[in-house]
């Protein structure tokens, strides 16, 4: 049986608390992706292959490690749009083997609708990102053109399968929709987009998370020395900087400028007010108290 490529498999506590709570989630890493975001925060597992090769039997194996030896409170898929296949038989091996934990599906939601077609009834809490919004941006920033087309009908058919989030009595998540939107620096317009359209097509009542940490990662941010004809292909959009040691002779130019500084407090608020607008009423707020967020 062939393989799927894993970076890390460990309990992890990087996600919204109502994922991780206090076990951590039990979180798989495949290695790869079907988009090359410029700015992706797990570049060097995402646009390379890295880690070890699992069978379906194997990889069912680690998630009845983790629920009986790691005591996750779930299992969490990251980035499994291009293993669809392994990770559907690997659940259905894992349940002959006793596995009981809610399955995440933590994707970009740049999905095959036959992928989640495949999906429907094993997947209990599907937990999709909406980037962007425009063509322009797409293309620039994720390398693909019709991402959020694809999203749009991604998370549609993701609701109709599980629905709203609801939660167990201590507040984990047990099933539903959970979506991410980073914020990201000046495309606080296509933030409302995403959620004007999430409200008004989906679901007033889902759980959104307006997340404010990104950071210039991966390729943003990077110098890059122009060519002769770089004007006429429009890199002279690209911001100057200095490098030491560099003479007027040798311009170093920031890759993707636009993008390469955190975002505002102004900016994230601009979007969460659009969410309220639509209707959205449901966010991962931080806690008000000095307990957990569960």
């Amino acid at each position: 049986m062939w393989g799927q490529p894993c970076s890390v498999i460990a309990p992890h506590f990087g996600e919204e608390p109502c994922i991780q709570g206090h076990n951590g989630s039990g979180s798989v890493f495949f290695s790869g992706c079907n988009l090359r975001c410029v700015f992706c925060q797990n570049h060097d597992i995402a646009h390379q292959r890295s880690g070890f090769d699992l069978t379906p039997e194997e990889l069912a194996e680690w998630y009845i490690k983790l629920q009986d030896v790691g005591m996750a409170h779930n299992i969490n898929l990251v980035t499994p749009e291009h293993v669809v296949p392994q990770v559907v038989l690997s659940i259905l091996h894992a349940r002959e083997l006793g596995l009981r934990l809610p399955i995440v599906y933590n994707t970009s939601a740049f999905d095959s609708l036959d992928s989640l077609d495949l999906l429907d009834g094993l997947v209990d809490i599907y937990l999709p990102d909406f980037k962007v919004w425009t063509k322009a941006t797409s293309k620039r920033l994720l390398k693909v053109e019709n991402y959020a087309s694809a999203a749009m009908e991604s998370i549609k058919k993701m609701y109709a399968q599980v629905g709203d989030l609801c939660f167990t009595p201590d507040g984990l998540a047990k099933r539903g929709v959970l979506v991410r939107h980073l914020v990201m620096p000046g495309k606080e317009d296509e933030g409302q987009e995403i959620m004007r359209w999430l409200g008004g097509n989906i679901s007033r009542d889902i759980f959104v998370n307006i997340m404010e940490q990104y950071h210039p990662d991966a390729h943003v941010g990077k110098p890059t020395k122009p060519s002769k004809t770089s004007s006429s292909f429009g890199i002279s959009k690209e911001r100057s900087i200095t490098e030491p040691g560099a003479g007027p002779s040798s311009p170093i130019l920031a890759r993707y400028s636009e993008i390469n500084r955190p975002v505002s407090k102004q900016e994230v608020s601009v979007v969460r007010s659009a969410a309220e607008d639509a209707g959205i009423w449901r966010f991962c707020d931080p806690v008000r108290h000095d307990g957990f967020n569960i």
